[in-house]
């Protein structure tokens, strides 16, 4: 029974790993392996315990800078979604929203990807007369066209260019019920969770691309509609004499033929899409040269990249993560005809016309000659617009994309500290032979550096996060500075 052991012993067996010190050479093996062992996982748990550290301080001071700087948190999948969608409903053409026989939403010249201005903007500039409103083009005019003829042509004008409907990329992609809010049940569960997030952003487009035909099909619907009783009240007016119904009219918000006349007896071509407007256009501000305001939308900023000049060409960097995020920039756009930098156009609202919004109504417009008479002292001053007022949120673009990069360049070299902690020879390479088989590299004292002990290693890190800890504050005393400053 003395032999036998105990409860307690076995546990104490169960859990140590150490062989029975009985035998002393294989003890003395075993026990050195097993302090290595147990040393190898300390280092591993103070290295994981550094690194959570550094990660969860740039996270802190990234949570702290976005506050101080007034930015919102991150925008979920579903609030990304619900935003497109009303950037789409402000682009859908109403036949209501008019300014001087123009629109607030484009024609459909350029796809919808390329429409990524800012609407609200877009839409107060062309209230208040400031930049050109949206026409409805021509493809072809000719000077020989009579008054009549002239108008035949514009009512068969629609609001919008026509949609292509059988699009190869959303040919074969399952759109459901667009009344729903929802489409996971469209998803393919059996993919992969990257697959199905792939799926579920191409449902979405499908769905948005789909929406947007039906939104502005039903404008279209109601703007034929309005024509079609505009037209019938206009030859009651005619038979009867009724006075009450010319003053229905105005809710149409439709143009007269003299408005129709007026706006294209003198059609201009844009020299950038070849389609004729009415005048007067938007001019560029450097050379004086017409660009219509489809084609002004379409100019903007570069996307953010690094400088090609700052780059060692000696010593490139493999990627950029590596690059100092400070350095990444993005130029303003230059003008389409002369290249000049920071492109801007100027705008005289025409003095004959004050129709639609903060006019009168377009059915109330009657031509005379007096109205076409140009005076140069009832212009108003010509107001400068960039391709940065119509897309103010570039700065801030610009710097989610350097402060990602930022994100980038600590974990990396977190990751890469951390894996040097836990094995100090993981960055040396070991080439194979043609069997696939290790083959240990020569290595002289001369001719390899010795590698860095475990503090100095440490006290990097060290470093490292106190630079990343000054940069932040640098950006936050930079972000603060500029907002003060702005009026």
């Amino acid at each position: 029974m003395g032999n036998v052991p105990g409860k307690l012993d076995q546990e104490d067996g169960y859990n140590d790993s150490r062989p029975n010190s009985s035998n002393n050479v294989t003890s003395l093996s075993t026990d050195k392996q097993y302090d290595d062992e147990m040393s190898s996982r300390a280092r591993t748990r103070h290295t994981t315990s550094l690194v959570n550290n550094i990660l969860s301080g740039n996270n802190t001071r990234s949570r702290a800078s976005s506050n101080i700087s007034g930015t919102s948190r991150r925008k979920t999948s579903r609030e990304k979604e619900l935003a497109k969608e009303a950037h789409a409903k402000q682009l859908v053409v109403r036949c209501n929203e008019t300014v001087d026989g123009g629109f607030l939403a484009p024609f459909g010249c350029y796809s919808f990807e390329k429409l990524d201005y800012d609407t609200t903007v877009i839409k107060d500039l062309i209230t208040k007369r400031k930049l050109a409103p949206f026409y409805t083009p021509l493809q072809d005019f000719d000077e020989s066209w009579t008054r009549d003829e002239l108008i035949k042509i514009i009512d068969g004008l629609p609001l919008h260019d026509t949609f292509d409907e059988k699009l190869e990329e959303f040919e074969d992609v399952p759109i459901g019920n667009l009344r729903k809010p929802t489409y996971n049940d469209l998803i393919d569960k059996s993919l992969s969770k990257k697959e199905q997030r792939r799926m579920h952003a191409k449902i979405f487009r499908a769905r948005l691309y789909k929406k947007r035909i039906l939104w502005q099909e039903n404008e279209n619907e109601s703007f034929l509609e309005k024509k079609l009783e505009l037209r019938q009240l206009g030859d009651n007016t005619n038979s009867v004499g009724d006075g009450n119904s010319s003053c229905l009219k105005t809710n149409y918000h439709l143009p007269s033929d003299d408005l129709k006349y007026t706006l294209y007896k003198n059609g201009s071509e844009c020299p950038i899409c070849f389609l004729y407007f009415p005048e007067p256009f938007n001019h560029s501000k450097c050379c004086q040269q017409p660009i219509c305001t489809e084609c002004f939308v379409q100019i903007k900023r570069a996307e953010p990249h690094f400088p090609h000049d700052e780059v060692d060409p000696t010593n490139p960097p493999t990627n950029d993560s590596e690059k100092d995020p400070n350095l990444l920039t993005s130029e303003p756009a230059n003008c389409p005809y002369c290249a000049t930098a920071d492109f801007s156009i100027t705008y005289q609202p025409p003095t004959n016309r004050k129709t639609g919004l903060g006019g009168i109504s377009p059915d109330t417009y009657v031509y005379m000659a007096s109205n076409t008479e140009k005076t140069n002292g009832n212009q108003l001053p010509s107001s400068v617009i960039t391709s940065d007022t119509i897309r103010p949120s570039w700065e801030t673009r610009l710097n989610k994309e350097r402060s990602r990069l930022v994100r980038r360049s600590a974990n990396a070299t977190a990751i890469h500290i951390s894996n040097r902690l836990i094995d100090p020879n993981h960055s040396s390479r070991r080439s194979t032979g043609p069997s696939g088989t290790p083959i240990q590299e020569e290595s002289t004292s001369n001719s390899r550096s010795p590698e860095p002990t475990i503090n100095e290693i440490e006290d990097q890190m060290v470093r490292e996060a106190i630079r990343l800890s000054l940069e932040d504050q640098d950006n936050q005393k930079k972000s603060k500075n500029k907002s003060i400053l702005r009026p």
